[in-house]
């Protein structure tokens, strides 16, 4: 059987038998607080620039990715956090059968900011690439898996935090990726593993070696519920400072759920399971860990817009309390890093919306609350976040966007609460 090749993109440029997306983002910004300082905060407006490239070749069954872009942010009142961060990298996908694909990926990431402390588990970040299911469709790139026949079969919850306190320490971060996915008559599974190293160019914070691997999983029961897994573990080796030896911590977050195809206007998934770390290096031997369970609800009145609803609660409890460089991986955005040996419950909510006005506005926001109790004492802290966002298409190659955010850490320890307000106005071009 002759593999029928895909067909040509009509919004790409083509060079021989490339693919070119060339895209140039220019914005203004304008923060309060820039780096979410608990006082005297630095306030400034910004301007960047953002031109970016991602180039593809394919005969159908290998496909060549090359991509890459840069980011400059200049900050006329505060030019010593004036940033120039970049990424670079490539992808070689081989589409063994039609159900089984393997996928190498190699990157580089600069940035100029940090957060204070480094992620437990750092799930890298990879090409720009989507999946393509046999009956054509292709699931969004927003975390959804989908089955073979296009129907969603999991929500992917990955790891990540935002809005945190920063600090300017350029580093340098080379990651490397191998990814198998296999398509199952009602399901899919992929799996996933990656090496990184990272390099700072200040003192601050340790230079670190670490290694990840993922799972998700998600099989149909019947034409109503299905089952989903997701479980990610990963090792960060610190370096040795001037001031601290060498520290290996193992951290893990794993959980599994039942999900809901869509009934009246709703959808419904609950999940359930565990999270923790081991580190070595801390005074000695240490761990941390505790339950972790949740669930999302959709609501969709009519297809344009979508309303979704999440709950988390995490439980990690510390067998030390000794100072860390290493951070709980949580889900969804929070305004605080809680070290992996603090004692803590986090409980989250959010509640995001996305609303397709017209063919050619479209508006997204996002609120989420956060309380995190520290078991040993008596600190509290309430995250509040709000973002929203305005896009207007212009026409096919060119759009506009409006974005808002909002950050307020409140806590009864000194010197940690913040505020900010951050506004953008930004328009992409695709060439």
């Amino acid at each position: 059987m002759v593999k029928r090749l895909p067909a040509r993109d009509p919004t790409a440029v083509t060079v021989n038998d490339w693919l070119l997306y060339p895209t140039l983002r220019t914005y203004s910004l304008y923060s309060d607080n820039l780096f979410q300082a608990p006082r005297n905060g630095i306030a400034s407006p910004g301007i960047g620039v953002t031109p970016g490239l991602v180039a593809v070749w394919t005969n159908g069954i290998h496909t060549t990715t090359l991509y890459g872009n840069l980011d400059r942010q200049v900050y006329p009142d505060a030019n010593e956090v004036n940033t120039l961060d970049g990424r670079a990298g490539f992808s070689q996908r081989y589409e063994a059968m039609r159900d089984l694909n393997f996928t190498i990926d190699a990157n580089y990431v600069r940035r100029t900011w940090a957060s204070t402390l480094q992620s437990a588990i750092q799930v890298p970040q990879t090409a720009p690439l989507s999946t393509v299911v046999p009956n054509g469709n292709t699931p969004p790139p927003n975390g959804t898996t989908g089955s073979p026949t296009g129907q969603v079969v999991g929500q992917s919850t990955p790891a990540t935090s935002s809005v945190l306190p920063l600090l300017v320490n350029p580093s340098n971060r080379y990651t490397g990726t191998f990814t198998v996915e296999k398509l199952f008559n009602r399901g899919i599974l992929t799996l996933s593993g990656s090496a990184a190293r990272t390099e700072y160019e200040g003192q601050g914070l340790p230079n670190n070696s670490s290694r990840t691997f993922t799972e998700r999983a998600g099989f149909w029961l019947g034409p109503l519920f299905y089952i989903y897994s997701e479980g990610v573990v990963g090792n960060v080796a610190l370096d040795a400072t001037p001031t601290s030896t060498p520290v290996s911590t193992t951290s893990h977050r794993a959980v599994g759920g039942i999900g809901t195809s869509r009934i009246g206007l709703f959808r419904l998934s609950a999940y359930y399971g565990h999270q923790g770390s081991d580190s070595s290096g801390i005074g000695g031997h240490a761990t941390a860990g505790g339950d972790v369970y949740g669930g999302r609800i959709s609501y969709e009145p009519f297809r344009q817009w979508t309303l979704t609803g999440t709950v988390d609660i995490t439980n990690n409890i510390a067998s030390s309390s000794a100072a860390t460089d290493l951070a709980l991986a949580l889900p969804g955005v929070v305004a605080v890093q809680i070290p992996t040996t603090a004692s803590a419950r986090i409980a989250s909510a959010s509640v995001q919306s996305s609303y397709e006005i017209s063919q050619l506005w479209s508006a997204d926001c996002l609120v989420s609350y956060s309380r995190i109790e520290y078991v040993d004492g008596t600190r509290l802290d309430n995250s509040w976040i709000f973002n929203g966002t305005l896009r207007y298409d212009i026409r096919r190659d060119t759009s506009l966007t409006w974005e808002y955010r909002y950050t307020n850490l409140q806590s009864n320890a000194p010197l940690v609460g913040s505020k900010s307000n951050y506004v953008s106005m930004g328009a992409l071009y695709k060439f």
